[in-house]
């Protein structure tokens, strides 16, 4: 079938051309408007978003399975990656790497041509991580504490001590308002204030301080009134629903009827 999609057929041209939409035959059926040439010639034509499917497929190199049989076969290819058994890899043995995560890192460097950056110093590192978490500086007295503090795990400490601060809640669940747009006022030419709007921010720092399992933490925000009726945290969670300004905006402004 690969053959003959790339062969084509009596009009002479490729049905597909790998890495080139233009000049694939099948492509220009599917999107004529010409009644006696558009494919399928009966029933609905492709939609706009099947087609653009397609046209990305062949955009992408046309790439189809080695394998044969199956649903997926020709569509996806027998060897995409979200159709393979999970397997755990193999970790490189790297001189002075104890984390996984810092081997694969080397071995992708090492293919590249290049070398790891020098150690960060003390003083880099206890900066770096404290930004990293809580999204402040240390304090001075931090920051000479950590580095005259040579004992084995004083990294780990550092670590433990920001992760059980409220700044942490603060810093994180700044990224899940920036999603959903939280507001405390409504922007644009409708910029009052949300007088009811924070419950529902100092629910997402409370769940990202208490590392709420990201299920729960779903199932409060989508359902939590219906779900957890008893757990306050359940229906402030809804505030998912109006947490959006703009939503908001749109659910409440009248329509004109003209």
């Amino acid at each position: 079938m690969k053959a003959s999609v790339l062969k084509g057929g009596d009009s002479g041209e490729p049905a597909v051309v790998p890495g080139s939409p233009p000049k694939s035959h099948l492509l220009k059926l599917i999107t004529s408007a010409d009644a006696d040439e558009q494919m399928p010639p009966k029933g609905e034509m492709l939609s706009a978003v099947e087609v653009g499917v397609l046209r990305a497929w062949i955009d992408q190199g046309a790439k189809w399975g080695d394998g044969g049989g199956g649903a997926t076969a020709g569509a996806v290819g027998d060897g995409h990656w979200a159709y393979r058994a999970l397997m755990k890899p193999a970790v490189s043995e790297v001189a002075g790497v104890a984390n996984p995560i810092d081997a694969f890192v080397r071995d992708a460097l090492k293919r590249k041509g290049l070398r790891p950056t020098a150690e960060a110093g003390r003083r880099a590192l206890v900066r770096r991580v404290t930004f990293d978490l809580i999204g402040l500086p240390p304090t001075p007295e931090e920051v000479e504490a950590f580095v005259s503090d040579s004992s084995p795990g004083a990294y780990e400490r550092v670590v433990d001590r920001l992760l059980a601060s409220p700044r942490y809640g603060e810093r994180w669940a700044r990224h899940w308002m920036d999603v959903v747009h939280y507001a405390d006022t409504h922007g644009n030419d409708e910029d009052g204030v949300r007088a009811n709007a924070w419950p529902y921010r100092d629910y997402l720092i409370r769940s990202f301080n208490a590392d709420k399992p990201y299920g729960r933490f779903a199932e409060e925000q989508l359902a939590g009134d219906v779900l957890y009726p008893d757990d306050p945290d359940g229906v402030v969670a809804t505030g998912f629903v109006a947490a959006d300004a703009r939503r908001r905006m749109r659910m409440t402004t009248p329509v004109s009827t003209g």
